[in-house]
């Protein structure tokens, strides 16, 4: 297995440290800082609006002056019943607890009781947009939720699908489609303009592959490693493309939106199996809050499984619309 771009060792190791610290002060409570709590409130697991389908893990935080832990507490949901359940048959006593939104959009009040103080929180499920009927210009058939996504982006020129007339919405991409992809859009985005004076920068790229130029990019930006070879024809990760595009327009997105990496990083986790001290945490609080990667219904990410042809075409439609509306003129 090749290594496919650099991690920031040291902001994981950052992040690390904050844990264990917070581990220690946690084990280190006494009774008499306990009776000092002043407040609850709802925590979300990434933001209170999510969409139709998708599930938001809820934790129950006490606010002890210096510092917050989660507490057990009584759940209800008082307004919206018929958007959503949560998941657990029992949230009596429970710090954490799980929302599950209904198929409509609107409103879902949530209230917890702990150690008599309560707290709510309104979570917003977004209005579903009815799917935009496309016609199909690809000899297989497409999944209704990502054939806008494949048809706008064969219509800008950024896929084209395999020799035969097909897309493969199922089949598994690859790191040299994934940069390739990602070099088209930069490019159609004004983002980085053509190269011309690429040479060979991995011994498995030659000349008249079709991911040479993009190979060429992305290493001498620094946006992949500067090893001797790439690993084009192997399988990509949900983990790997989250840092990928972290590293490529992370920064410049969050700018454009005016958000800052420490209050995001703060906030997290952003999905139940992306902890803090994972690789990926900080590629995937980034691109879950500027809408780019936003995670399965259920709440997880899974960072280490293959990204597939279909979902890749809606990363890439989302980073198009999230760039344009965000004004990004440059990275």
């Amino acid at each position: 297995m090749h290594t496919f771009w650099k991690k920031a060792t040291g902001l994981t190791l950052g992040l690390v440290g904050l844990s264990t610290l917070a581990a220690i002060s946690t084990i280190t409570l006494t009774a008499n800082n306990l009776a000092g709590l002043r407040g609850l409130e709802i925590r979300p697991f990434g933001d209170f609006s999510i969409d139709p389908g998708e599930s938001l893990l809820l934790t129950a935080e006490g606010d002890y002056v210096t510092y917050t832990m989660p507490m057990r507490g009584t759940w209800k949901i008082i307004k919206g019943e018929g958007l959503g359940y949560f998941l657990e048959k029992q949230c009596d006593s429970a710090k954490t607890c799980t929302f599950q939104a209904d198929d409509q959009g609107g409103e879902v009040t949530i209230f917890v009781e702990a150690s008599g103080k309560t707290a709510q929180a309104i979570i917003n499920i977004r209005t579903p947009k009815p799917l935009k009927p496309v016609d199909n210009p690809f000899t297989d058939s497409l999944p209704a939720w990502a054939g806008e996504s494949i048809v706008e982006l064969r219509e800008r020129g950024i896929i084209y699908g395999y020799d035969d007339g097909r897309y493969g919405a199922g089949d598994l991409l690859t790191r040299g489609q994934l940069i390739t992809i990602f070099h088209r859009t930069l490019i159609k985005m004004n983002l980085i303009a053509p190269r011309n004076d690429c040479s060979m920068v991995y011994n498995d790229v030659p000349g008249g592959h079709y991911a040479y130029d993009a190979a060429c990019v992305f290493r001498r930006n620094y946006w992949t490693d500067s090893l001797s070879s790439l690993g084009p024809n192997d399988p990509v990760t949900r983990g790997e493309t989250a840092s990928l595009i972290n590293r490529v327009i992370g920064s410049a997105m969050l700018n454009a939106k005016d958000l800052r990496l420490g209050k995001i990083l703060a906030n997290g986790p952003y999905f139940t199996d992306v902890t803090i001290s994972n690789q990926y945490f900080g590629d995937t609080a980034v691109t879950k809050v500027v809408n780019i990667m936003k995670g399965n219904p259920d709440g997880t990410f899974d960072t280490e499984k293959t990204l597939n042809r279909a979902e890749a075409a809606t990363i890439f439609w989302r980073i198009i619309k999230e760039v344009q509306e965000g004004g990004v003129r440059g990275l």
